[in-house]
C-alpha cells in the first residue's frame, strides 16, 4: 500500500474532498489518522468563510439550528461504525406509516442529506466493525446515499483503521468495500510532528523527541509495557502542566503517558537540563563549545522553552551568541522551534540582534521562509 507521510496526508485529503472521491487511511493507533483531517477542515473552513463545527460536541438545539441553515456550517461528523449496528445507518423504521416501509434517520443524516449541506463524514476505526456492519457503508460510500436519501454535494466520505501488525482486533476489510475507496498509510513524521507540538505540548518533550526520534511512535515492547505514540505524549504533556520536569512526580506523569522506558530516558534529558548554569552559558557562550552533545539537547530546548514563555530582547541576544558557539545542527534545532513556536516574535527579535545578519547568512534555510 502506498505510504505517505503527514504533508502528503494534508494534500491528500483536499485532493479528495475537493473531487469527492471517498479516501481510507491506514496507520498506527496514536499517530493523527483523525486528528490530522480536523485541521486541515478547520482551516478549509476559513476560506469558504463558514463555521466549523464538530457534530458530536453539539446539544440538540445547535443541531437543529445546524440543519435548518446547512448553508452556514461546515460539519465535521464522527462515526464508530464498529459501535454500530447494521440499522444504525439506515435509521430506525416507522412503525406508525402503514402504506409503506420508511425509515427514521438520526440527526446527521437528515443533516448530511440536506443539498446545500457541507463537511466531512468520518468513519473512524471502520475495519473494527464485523463485516456485515462495515457492508452498511457500502452505499454511502459509493453511491453517496444513506437511509433512502441523497448526500448533500459538497460532503466527502472518509475512512480511518489500525492496521493488521497494530494488534488491535480488526476485521478483514470485504475486498468490494476497499475498492470503493482511495487507500492510503500514514507514517510518523518527525518533523511535521514537531512544527505542529510546539506551543501545543510542553518544549522539553518536543525537544526530547528531536534527540530520540525514535520515541515518538514506539510499540516494539514486551506485553504490559506501554507503548509511546503522539497521542500519548500529548496526553504526557497536558498532565505535566507546570510540573518541575526534574521531578519524581514529572517521571510518574510521564511513565504512566508513554511507558517507564520512555520516562526513564526523559529523566537522563532532564537531568542534563538541570545541571545547566544560564548565567555561565549567556555571560560566555563559547563554553557550550565543551558540553557533551546529550547536553546540548538540553541547551537547545532550555532556550526554545524560555523564548517561548518570553524574555527580554536582551537575553535573545545571548541566546542568539550561543546557538553561534553551538554545533550547527543543535543551533538548528534551538533556531527552528523558536521560530516554528512564535514566528512573528521570533524575527521581530532576530532584527534587532547585533549579530542578524550573521546568523541569518548562516541558517537563512531554516529560519526564513
Amino acid at each position: 500500500m502506498y505510504k505517505t507521510s503527514t504533508l502528503g496526508y494534508q494534500t491528500m485529503l483536499l485532493d479528495c474532498y475537493n473531487t469527492k472521491v471517498p479516501l481510507m487511511v491506514y496507520g498506527g493507533y496514536g499517530i493523527g489518522k483523525s486528528q490530522i483531517p480536523r485541521q486541515v477542515f478547520i482551516e478549509l473552513a476559513k476560506t469558504k468563510n463558514k463555521t466549523f463545527v464538530e457534530w458530536e460536541h453539539t446539544t440538540d438545539e445547535e443541531k437543529n439550528e445546524m440543519i435548518k441553515n446547512a448553508e452556514k456550517y461546515f460539519v465535521f461528523c464522527d462515526q464508530r461504525i464498529g459501535q454500530m449496528d447494521s440499522t444504525d445507518l439506515r435509521g430506525i423504521p416507522n412503525m406508525m406509516d402503514t402504506e409503506k416501509l420508511k425509515t427514521i434517520p438520526y440527526a446527521w443524516v437528515i443533516y448530511f442529506t440536506q443539498k446545500n449541506a457541507d463537511g466531512v463524514i468520518f468513519f473512524d476505526e471502520i475495519n473494527l466493525a464485523p463485516p456485515t456492519v462495515a457492508g452498511s457503508a457500502y452505499q454511502i460510500i459509493n453511491d453517496r446515499c444513506i437511509s433512502d436519501r441523497k448526500l448533500g454535494d459538497d460532503v466527502f466520505c472518509m475512512g480511518a483503521g489500525n492496521r493488521m501488525e497494530d494488534k488491535a482486533n480488526i476485521f478483514t476489510m470485504p475486498m468490494p468495500l476497499h475498492d470503493r475507496f482511495a487507500e492510503v498509510e500514514l507514517t510518523v513524521d518527525e518533523k511535521a510532528w514537531t512544527a505542529w507540538a510546539l506551543n501545543k505540548v510542553n518544549t522539553h518533550l518536543v525537544t526530547f523527541i528531536a534527540w530520540k526520534p525514535s520515541r515518538l511512535y514506539y510499540t516494539n515492547l514486551k506485553r504490559g509495557d506501554k507503548p509511546s505514540t503522539p497521542r500519548a505524549i500529548h496526553r504526557a504533556s497536558t498532565l505535566l502542566g507546570d510540573t518541575d520536569i526534574t521531578t519524581d512526580r514529572a517521571f510518574e506523569l510521564i511513565a504512566i503517558s508513554c511507558g517507564e522506558a520512555f520516562a526513564a530516558e526523559f529523566q537522563a534529558y532532564a537531568k542534563f537540563y538541570s545541571e545547566l548554569n544560564w548565567k555561565t552559558i549567556y555571560e560566555n557562550p563559547e563554553s557550550v563549545q565543551k558540553f557533551e552533545l546529550d547536553k546540548l539537547w538540553a541547551v537547545a530546548g532550555g532556550m526554545a522553552d524560555q523564548f517561548l514563555k518570553g524574555v527580554t530582547d536582551k537575553v535573545f541576544e545571548r541566546m542568539m551568541f550561543v546557538t553561534q558557539a553551538m554545533k550547527p545542527d543543535f543551533a538548528i534545532v534551538a533556531l527552528r522551534m523558536m521560530k516554528d513556536g512564535n514566528k512573528k516574535k521570533f524575527m521581530v527579535q532576530m532584527k534587532k540582534c547585533a549579530n542578524f545578519q550573521k546568523i541569518v547568512n548562516d541558517n537563512a534555510m531554516y529560519i526564513i521562509d
